[in-house]
């Protein structure tokens, strides 16, 4: 519903209001054979006396004393002619139409001025106007309020998933509480908690371990719900891109320092819109150095002989990249190699969290996709590439669709995707 044209209706604008603005209300009084004439043409076809209930009529075109007494009026005068033509006589034109109550006089006001003759659009659309304005006009509020709510949700959740949209993206949906959850199974159940249970830890390959579930549920649900309220402020995620225009097929946000993927350089701000990284959360920080001292804690149970700190040095986290790759997202292979040289020097670890869909990582020492390796990343995996295996290449190849835990999704509402997070030491 367009405001400005019930505003136009109520304030006198157009065509009709300005009808109504040259006292209407008297017109109409002297002038009830056309309302009388008019109607009859509308029912022709009718044989036989009708009473219509004002039940039956339109309940919108009474809403105050002032409508019903109006209409009453023109009632009164219409009756009035109506047995002054019957005791002349069965008219034509008058046979079978019965006592006309308010309602039926509001709900035909419209027909009333479609069918006047082309010499009686003037009066009759006085006539109209007068009826119409009887029926006080929704407020513009009261006329767009649903439609408005609806469109104003669809419309901020068009704008948070174009990639010309500013810098704010929310990782989450809305949730549609008129849409019952379905609680999930005790099979479904049992295979999350299996699957997230902690200790399943892989090496694979010199200073590259996965933690396979080290994130417990509850954690994931901290880090998710962190994420989508820095994502939605100042520095949050937006759709990185190049001068050339392209873009990258997933969202970004950088925490500590900015990464501006034109210039392959950290900075206190990011150039696109001159917005400065939100802070690393603590919380995020000491999961990282859990994490490190979990993959120091594994090696030492294998061999006491390891300087476990050559394998996966120490680091304390004061960059993050948090992606978010929707069900197509990808990322080619390559190097983490822009952090400061002492970093680099030292083989400080890439620290990796992944929440959400499984994402199939691929690695390798070569820019060779062929010659690859690829793993599994789900949910609550923490992937740690240090030491030897620092400045390998590596990316995502593939998003699989659907395979979040249902209950994260119940807890978070987390878009369709994955959402990593990447921490270092510059």
């Amino acid at each position: 519903m367009n405001p400005g044209r019930s505003g136009n209706r109520r304030d006198g604008g157009g065509k009709s209001g300005r009808g109504g603005g040259r006292g209407n209300s008297s017109r109409v009084r002297s002038s009830p054979p056309l309302v009388y004439r008019e109607v009859v043409r509308s029912n022709q076809a009718v044989s036989q006396p009708v009473d219509v209930s004002p039940i039956s009529g339109s309940s919108s075109a009474v809403t105050g004393n002032s409508v019903t007494s109006s209409v009453d009026s023109l009632k009164e005068i219409s009756n009035d002619k109506l047995s002054l033509d019957h005791s002349q006589g069965p008219n034509p034109l008058t046979s079978g139409v019965g006592i006309l109550s308010p309602i039926h006089f509001g709900s035909n006001a419209k027909t009333v001025m479609m069918l006047g003759s082309p010499d009686q659009d003037e009066e009759n659309q006085t006539l109209s106007c007068s009826l119409d304005c009887q029926t006080p006009p929704k407020s513009e509020s009261q006329c767009g309020k649903s439609n408005s709510e609806g469109m104003s949700k669809e419309v901020d959740s068009e704008k948070s998933d174009s990639p010309d949209n500013g810098f704010s993206f929310d990782i989450c949906v809305e949730r549609n509480t008129a849409i019952p959850k379905l609680k999930q199974s005790l099979l479904e159940r049992n295979r999350e908690a299996k699957r997230c249970v902690r200790g399943d830890t892989k090496i694979l390959r010199p200073g590259m371990i996965l933690l396979k579930g080290y994130i417990s549920s509850k954690d994931q649900v901290k880090l998710i719900n962190e994420c989508r309220d820095l994502g939605r402020g100042i520095g949050g995620f937006y759709q990185p891109g190049y001068r050339d225009g392209a873009k990258l097929n997933l969202r970004m946000m950088c925490l500590g320092k900015n990464w501006d993927p034109e210039t392959c350089m950290y900075g206190g701000k990011r150039p696109a819109d001159n917005a400065k990284p939100p802070r690393i959360p603590f919380e995020f920080q000491q999961m990282v150095k859990g994490a490190i001292q979990e993959c120091h804690s594994y090696l030492e149970s294998q061999s006491n002989k390891v300087n476990v700190q050559d394998i996966i040095p120490s680091m304390s986290p004061d960059l993050c990249i948090v992606n978010f790759y929707s069900k197509t997202g990808k990322l080619g292979l390559h190097q983490d190699k822009d952090e400061s040289r002492e970093s680099i020097r030292k083989e400080l670890p890439v620290v990796s969290f992944s929440l959400g869909d499984t994402a199939e990582f691929l690695y390798g020492d070569q820019r060779d996709i062929d010659a690859a390796n690829k793993v599994e990343l789900q949910s609550g995996d923490v992937l740690i590439f240090g030491g030897k295996s620092r400045l390998i290449f590596h990316g995502v190849s593939n998003i699989i669709p659907d395979s979040a835990p249902k209950s994260l999704l119940e807890e978070t509402n987390l878009r369709p995707g994955r959402l990593n997070l990447t921490f270092r030491e510059y």
